[in-house]
């Protein structure tokens, strides 16, 4: 556990410390999907750029919950990610960007279980915290100056949630799609205002 914190806080520390050199240049909307919690999401995105090549992408991420009916009952399980990717344009030819995305995610799973054990009525809520590592590619379509729709797929590394009553798997593949909205131009260095 405290090397997870210690890498949460170094991952925070570079994020606070990068934005100091990168400028707050789009807002986006997303849906998405997650293999693992087999539901679609929604979230948030936004683009600090550090240069034409590199972005800094913090984006959180709600899924819908999904529900597992068992011979006993029921069982539940919610699922929201917070994450800071790493951008790297791979290819940037006309309308067309393609990057790579490496970068951290803590993701929050809760687990609820409506069952009926042994004749008796038994209700469980857990709620458990994950650090991940997410690995994937996009494409963004700059449609005009402000408009840029965007296509990602991630795969998140991570250790498995382990409730009581089952165990959920953290690594997932997520699909997501959306579209960003310019709100401030990337300047060069030396035009950046102070």
């Amino acid at each position: 556990m405290k090397n997870k914190q210690k890498l949460l806080f170094a991952a925070i520390f570079l994020f606070f410390s990068s934005l100091s050199y990168s400028q707050f240049t789009h807002v986006g909307v997303a849906a998405g999907y997650g293999t693992e919690i087999r539901e679609p999401g929604f979230g948030a995105y936004g683009i600090f750029s550090v240069n034409e090549e590199i972005k800094i992408v913090p984006n959180i991420m709600y899924y819908l919950p999904h529900k597992v009916t068992t011979d006993d009952g029921t069982q539940k399980f919610s699922w929201w990610s917070i994450s800071v990717d790493g951008d790297y344009i791979i290819v940037n030819q006309g309308m067309v960007r393609v990057y790579g995305i490496m970068g951290l995610t803590f993701m929050s799973i809760t687990g609820e279980q409506d069952e009926v054990i042994n004749g008796q009525p038994f209700e469980d809520k857990l709620t458990m915290q994950k650090l991940g590592l997410n690995i994937g590619a996009g494409i963004r379509f700059p449609l005009s100056e402000y408009i840029a729709p965007f296509a990602e797929v991630k795969y998140t590394l991570g250790d498995a949630a382990d409730f009581q009553f089952q165990n959920v798997p953290v690594s997932q593949f997520s699909l997501v799609a959306g579209i960003m909205f310019r709100i401030n131009e990337t300047k060069p260095r030396g035009q950046q205002e102070d």
